[in-house]
């Protein structure tokens, strides 16, 4: 009886076999998708050489031709890093061009700022010379006016002295 004891129904065996059945099976797909993410990986991995030298073997099936690509890749990535590192040198040329331009810039505005406030100094001190000679010249005008109308009118009382005096000598000398 002793064996009776670990004994399993049937049913009991069915239901064992089948869960077996099942975890045979998720662990095969567990495998396969395991090595289906592993072969992209892989593929991911891959250098651009190795991609490049499929490709050249698919379309022209040489080993040459695609060592000649792969070496023109090479130094056309060469090639690419030095016209970086100009590129970078001429930036920082470009910059510093740009900096000096802007500090000449505001030097010249300044400079320029500095001899229109000259420029108005000057004309405002030649402004007022002239309007201080305009002054005199107009004080000068008037006071030669002046003069003139004074000389004008003794002018013409001296000449109506001399015909006076004239027609006196002549009344003199008539009697």
């Amino acid at each position: 009886m002793e064996n009776n004891e670990f004994r399993l129904s049937i049913n009991a065996k069915t239901i064992i076999l089948i869960l077996l059945l099942l975890n045979i099976g998720y662990a095969y797909k567990k495998i396969k998708q395991y090595h289906h993410i592993k072969e992209v990986g892989y593929i991911r991995e891959r250098t651009v050489q190795e991609q490049v030298r499929k490709r050249v073997m698919k379309s022209f099936g040489s080993v040459e031709e695609m060592d000649q690509i792969v070496t023109d890749f090479a130094d056309q990535k060469v090639d690419i890093e030095k016209l970086t590192s100009t590129v970078r040198e001429q930036n920082k040329r470009l910059s510093k061009a740009y900096k000096d331009l802007k500090d000449a810039k505001l030097k010249n505005r300044e400079q320029k700022d500095y001899l229109q406030q000259k420029i108005r100094g000057m004309a405002a001190y030649g402004f007022s010379k002239r309007k201080d000679r305009h002054e005199q010249m107009g004080k000068l005008s008037k006071v030669l006016k002046e003069t003139k109308a004074k000389f004008e009118t003794e002018k013409d009382l001296l000449q109506k002295r001399i015909q006076d005096l004239e027609e006196l000598i002549a009344n003199h000398k008539n009697q």
